[in-house]
């Protein structure tokens, strides 16, 4: 033992520091071969085998176990001339590496050890199949991170009659000790049984928070907690950048996308105006224009987490975070900015971190989106909502568990600086850099609206100037003309869209762009303006086309005051895209059928059809618990929708071809095939 640390902190492994695969691959090996799970009886004897070469240990454990079908196994590993010797043992090594991937540290555990290892003597205890000490000693590190490694294979005694023999074993006494778990029946009550008190880690959305514990442990040894320590974001030799990363979504509907995360972008702008370097990496980008149809992308959600298992996209990540990676590492889900765009499903955030996790296990990992789960086991913090302004705080003190994000004030936008695009890690397209954010939010407060849920009918205005800025570098250093504003409500304020017409016109003569707005907000005078300073494509929202008593409370829009706008745009010159939204109640067939005769009777240039989305805390959702039970997607172009609203197949078809036959507002600048 380390005499200069008298006192003894001592650790459980699984689950509580680290966490991996369900089943064991011996144990999943077993099932195959018999059918059987492995009896407790058969396991605790087997925990004991000290063999790590595999086939040895295969050997030792069909010693131990020796059902009759197993028998087979245990002559052919025994015979070198047997044919069926290394199948066996090829197969518990696949399955081996299988296990040894999925294995990572729980976030925050490296830094609580390296916390506690500066004053108490550090040992772990747990039982450990044998063949696992090679890939925790070489992959995780874990001898590094305690002074004594104690392990059921290396001592012939599982973790109980170590934990009843540590005093002897340390040559300590006990009342020295501390014992952490996270267990109650397989942790803390072996603990106190061999007279060791004892402290149950409860994880706060599978978090470990290193203060938290480390004051525990210091009340329980010292009786007294030494004051918290505050630090930095930059971890002592590691790389002094963030890493902003996009996960794949639209690759996993069979298509991609190209355009940047708003609230990445931002994000990133705000850590310019903090002096501190980051990066973007897009996952879900490619370097062409050519997309499939938003129908095809509703047949292809069918195997969307088929995709997300196999998705090539993960791995080239991985490729270059080994090759690239940082300490720091926000990865969104969903787009915070644009929320009206899907872009965000929390399984394929959660494989990013996973993937990060395992390549810097002492990485600090922040989700960020509107699709953020409740818990994660891979990420430190989770931020519900816009997060510039939580930057410093979350940077300097590594927060950790689940926070609201504030609403970024006027002021704050205004201090940010343009998104820097040479800070892109992949490959951009020019055509896609066409988004401009001018405002964000919505007067509107409708309930099913991500929009709504964040911003609570607050709007923020960036200033013109940083919006004209915006248009001038893509304008001049991509050669982009046809510009994407993005503003859930650009009528909103007119004197304020007539001042952005007069700018445009003035800077960009020539440019052409597109624009979303509400039916209640709209004024021809203004419209005149849009169209001479280049609007082409104005959208608007009906969200279903029936009469108003349908139509969610904060937008009741009038079928005959809907066609007259159309009409009156359309003689402006501009063109009239409708979103249209299928579900959000559970209408009959024949209110479908008139709902498609009004939408076509509108006679709008373009039509954008989506499927009603019953996102989780906004006031029209359901439950996480539910949205996880079906495994939504997060799109508003998932299959699965159609089941939920039981919308006939028969109206499905007949809008989504009105959609392809009208075709969108950027079939000039991008391809569907």
């Amino acid at each position: 033992m380390v005499d200069k640390k008298k006192k003894i902190v001592v650790f459980d492994l699984w689950e509580t520091l680290i966490f991996g695969t369900e089943d064991s691959a011996i144990s999943i090996f077993y099932q195959d071969i018999t059918g059987e799970e492995i009896s407790p009886e058969q396991q605790k004897r087997c925990l004991l085998i000290a063999e790590t070469e595999p086939a040895r240990f295969l050997e030792r454990f069909f010693e131990n176990v020796t059902p009759s079908q197993t028998s087979s196994m245990l002559l052919s590993l025994k015979n070198p001339r047997s044919p069926l010797k290394e199948k066996i043992i090829q197969k518990f090594r696949a399955l081996m590496d299988n296990d040894a991937r999925e294995i990572r540290w729980v976030p925050g555990a490296m830094e609580l050890l390296a916390a506690l290892k500066k004053k108490y003597t550090l040992v772990v205890v747990s039982n450990l199949w044998a063949y696992q000490k090679e890939f925790l000693s070489h992959k995780l590190a874990v001898g590094d991170c305690f002074d004594r490694c104690l392990f059921s294979c290396d001592l012939g005694m599982d973790k109980n009659d170590i934990l009843r023999q540590l005093g002897e074993i340390l040559s300590a006494d006990t009342r020295d000790m501390v014992y952490v778990g996270r267990s109650y029946e397989y942790d803390i009550v072996p603990a106190v049984n061999a007279d060791i008190s004892a402290i149950r880690i409860t994880y706060e959305n599978n978090m470990i928070f290193p203060e938290k514990i480390t004051r525990m442990i210091e009340e329980e040894l010292d009786g007294v907690a030494a004051p918290i320590a505050r630090r930095s974001f930059v971890a002592q030799g590691g790389r002094r950048d963030v890493l902003l990363v996009i996960p794949p979504f639209y690759k996993l509907l069979g298509s991609h996308n190209n355009r940047l995360n708003m609230g990445a972008a931002f994000i990133s702008s705000r850590l310019d105006s903090l002096h501190i370097p980051n990066r973007t990496y897009h996952c879900d980008s490619e370097p062409h224009e050519n997309y499939v149809t938003r129908y095809q992308m509703v047949f292809n959600s069918v195997e969307f987490y088929d995709h997300l298992a196999g998705s090539e996209a993960f791995p080239a990540f991985e490729e270059y975070f080994r090759a690239h990676g940082s300490d720091t590492v926000f990865v969104t889900c969903g787009d915070i900015l644009n929320p009206s765009f899907d872009s965000g499903n929390w399984d394929s955030s959660q494989k990013i971190a996973k993937i990060v996790r395992k390549v810097n296990p002492r990485a600090y990992i922040v989700a960020v989106g509107p699709e953020v789960g409740l818990a994660s086991e891979d990420f430190d913090l989770i931020v519900h909502g816009e997060v510039e302004s939580l930057l410093p705080a979350i940077l300097e003190n590594h927060q950790r568990g689940r926070i609201n994000g504030g609403l970024l004030s006027e002021h704050g936008l205004k201090s940010l600086p343009p998104f820097r695009f040479e800070t892109m890690a992949t490959e951009i397209s020019p055509p896609s850099l066409d988004t401009i954010l001018w405002r964000r939010g919505c007067a509107g407060t409708c309930d099913f609206c991500r929009v709504a849920e964040i911003n609570k009918g607050k709007i923020r205005c960036r200033p013109r100037a940083a919006v004209m800025e915006d248009i001038r570098i893509r304008y001049e250093n991509y050669g982009i003309r046809n510009f994407y504003i993005i503003d859930a409500n650009f009528t909103a304020d007119k004197a304020m869209a007539l001042e952005f017409c007069r700018e445009v016109t003035e800077k960009f003569p020539g440019i052409t762009w597109r624009v979303e707005s509400r039916y209640d907000t709209l004024d021809v005078e203004l419209l005149r303006s849009m169209k001479a300073a280049g609007c082409t494509h104005l959208k608007l929202g009906l969200e279903n086309a029936l009469s108003e008593r349908h139509q969610v409370k904060t937008k009741r829009v009038s079928l005959a005051g809907a066609a007259e706008w159309i009409k009156v745009i359309q003689e402006v010159g501009i063109n009239c895209v409708i979103y249209l939204m299928l579900g959000g109640k559970w209408f009959n067939r024949a209110q479908y059928e008139e709902m498609f005769a009004n939408t076509k009777a509108l006679r709008a240039d373009g039509y954008t059809v989506s499927l009603y989305n019953p996102y989780p805390n906004t006031p029209a959702g359901i439950s996480y618990e539910e949205w996880r039970q079906r495994r939504f997607t997060g799109s508003h172009l998932d299959i699965r929708l159609i089941d939920f609203w039981k919308i006939p197949i028969e109206v499905v078809e007949a809008f989504f071809n009105l959609e392809i036959e009208k075709g969108r507002e950027d079939k000039m600048v991008r391809r569907f095939i």
